[in-house]
């Protein structure tokens, strides 16, 4: 019996990624266009709405995700869920204020507006911030399921992510764009369908819906109304609020992937369609991810695994959990696994098929011959591929160092998002502002953010900072097991509600990782327009280049085609990139 149900849970997790690399064969081979660059990163402009809307999804959840936010409601309730109410909200301005210029620009990378706006250091300064951030960022997705396997079947989390590296590398290098967004929209029906089954399973385990609410409002699990603006409260109303507005910014608005998915559609109605898509996906994403935390407390309410000991940290509480309730039905830990991996795989692919782009155009276009013809380009981008997934699966050792999964991703994005949402901002909406201002503002950003975030990390790993969890209990695990005691602040005093910390600690250390993209957005923005104040330098801005909500009031004569809803200006004249001093 056991080798039979092995058979069907290897039979799941195999079906998925063999469908992977069906999909890479498929458009890298049989339904090839041409080996261009157009086709390898925008899919020659053909695709189409529910495709990009599930890439872009699946792209964005990744294993962090699915295994973080569980974890986290677990240990420190409901107030992150928040933040799927957020992304619904800071999608009205990603649409008017960031998408319109990169739409109207048609960019293959988002990069190249900067050298239209600025210069082209500032372009490849940003582009390099980018591809650093990516290969910190990668490694986390693909420990994620790695990990998860390990837990279920002991599995060596070395053994496993190269097979995860080595299939996203091969249909990612083959296929480009258009296999990458069917195999995540693929990939997301494993994904989605491996959560509602345990969902479903697990609500019958602990006595339905109503008990779960119950049992999760005793606990105090269920909060999202904490209203104290204290912004070295690890989670409270206004640091999810704010800090997930400017996340989503990052993410969706500036982010080099996501924009080069909505390019990729042919006209800029859909592009906005999939945005709101999108928005409506992921909120629903976080709403079912939560009530699997929620699940775990009900389940475990009076029995923790980490204080029992059954497992070693809550980075382990989901797959225990998964195992405990589906693990005796054949097929179903398998879908689970696959779930997970499919996530890490489609956020893996996406991002590699737009790093390479980036690499390409900013950087190795500028030092081999510009006479390349459109295949050797290709080539050279999937070259490119190889290398940064290759030098990714390195990274893996050092993310198994940390416990708090989403914490930790959001802190290493936080070194570099706030630079990156600040420049465009910059550029976008503050003519005023320079290359000048907006290098100095970028460098201050990245500086004093990895300053505060490595301070941070280093108090973590030498135990002079510590979280506060919820409560849990122990009243209900048998009483012939040795606990473990998780809660020993000895020698530090607490901070606030949610942070016990060292005297010896700096309190800018202490700060809601929430905050890390709002920080360093506010620095580089302040720096960037105050070093413009003083530093000013002739500009002749096209204004084609600045977001239509300022156009429309500094550049009246530069209005918006009649009929037009889109947001952006029509001009029949192809765009003609400007420097500083170039005369319109």
């Amino acid at each position: 019996m056991n080798e039979l149900k092995w058979i069907v849970e290897c039979s799941a997790f195999s079906v998925m990624l063999g469908i992977s690399v069906v999909i890479g064969l498929y458009f890298g081979c049989v339904k090839k266009e041409g080996n261009t660059v157009n086709e390898y990163l925008l899919g020659n402009k053909k695709m189409t709405v529910f495709p990009i809307v599930m890439s872009l999804i699946a792209s964005h959840i990744s294993g962090i995700m699915l295994l973080g936010i569980p974890t986290e409601v677990y240990c420190y309730g409901t107030l992150y869920l928040l933040s799927g109410a957020i992304n619904m909200v800071i999608i009205i301005v990603i649409f008017y204020v960031y998408l319109p210029v990169f739409y109207e620009l048609q960019l293959t990378s988002v990069y190249e507006y900067l050298e239209y706006r600025f210069n082209s250091t500032i372009r490849g300064f940003a582009s390099i911030i980018y591809a650093v951030s990516l290969i910190l960022y990668i490694p986390i997705v693909m420990y994620v399921p790695a990990l998860v396997l390990n837990q279920i079947t002991g599995i060596s989390v070395h053994l496993i992510t190269p097979l995860i590296c080595v299939i996203c590398i091969f249909y990612t290098t083959i296929g480009g764009l258009k296999a990458v967004v069917w195999t995540d929209a693929i990939q997301s029906f494993f994904t989605a369908l491996s959560v509602i089954v345990i969902i479903v399973m697990a609500l019958v385990e602990v006595g339905g819906f109503g008990n779960m609410i119950r049992t999760n409002l005793v606990g105090d699990r269920i909060e999202f109304f904490k209203m104290d603006p204290d912004p070295f409260l690890r989670n409270s109303f206004w640091t999810v609020s704010i800090g997930t507005a400017l996340h989503v910014i990052s993410t969706i608005g500036v982010q080099a992937g996501s924009v080069q998915r909505f390019v990729s559609l042919p006209s800029y109605a859909k592009a906005g369609k999939s945005l709101i898509a999108f928005s409506l996906g992921m909120c629903v994403v976080k709403i079912l991810t939560g009530c699997l935390g929620m699940l775990i407390y009900t389940k475990y309410q009076d029995c923790d695994p980490v204080l029992a000991d059954y497992i070693k940290s809550y980075k382990y509480i989901l797959p225990y959990f998964v195992v405990d309730i589906v693990g005796l039905v054949p097929g179903l830990t398998g879908l689970f696994i696959s779930g997970m991996f499919s996530a890490a795989l489609s956020t893996m692919s996406a991002h590699l098929n737009t790093v390479s782009g980036t690499i390409y155009k900013d950087f190795i276009v500028k030092v081999i011959s510009k006479d390349v013809s459109e295949s050797t380009a290709s080539i050279i981008m999937k070259c490119v591929v190889v290398i940064v997934g290759s030098m990714c699966l390195m990274l893996v050792v050092v993310v198994e160092k940390f416990n708090e999964i989403i914490q930790f991703a959001k802190s290493m994005s936080g070194i570099t998002d706030g630079a990156i949402v600040s420049v465009f901002t910059l550029g976008l909406c503050f003519p005023c502002c320079n290359s000048r201002g907006v290098i100095c503002g970028m460098i201050t950003s990245i500086g004093v953010m990895a300053w505060i975030i490595t301070g941070a990390q280093l108090a973590t790993m030498n135990n002079e900072l510590k979280l506060v969890m919820k409560n849990v209990s122990i009243a209900g695990c048998p009483t012939n097991i040795t606990f473990k005691n998780h809660n020993d602040f000895s020698g530090l005093y607490r901070m606030n509600d949610d942070v016990y910390v060292s005297p010896n600690v700096l309190k800018i250390f202490t700060v809601s990782y929430l905050h890390y993209n709002t920080v360093g957005t506010i620095i580089g923005i302040v720096v960037g327009l105050v070093v413009s104040v003083l530093f000013p330098m002739d500009q002749n801005i096209d204004p084609k280049l600045i977001t239509p909500c300022v156009r429309k009031f500094l550049y009246p004569k530069y209005a918006v085609a009649k009929g037009n809803r889109s947001g952006y200006v029509t001009r029949s004249e192809e765009y003609r990139p400007v420097t500083q001093n170039t005369k319109l």
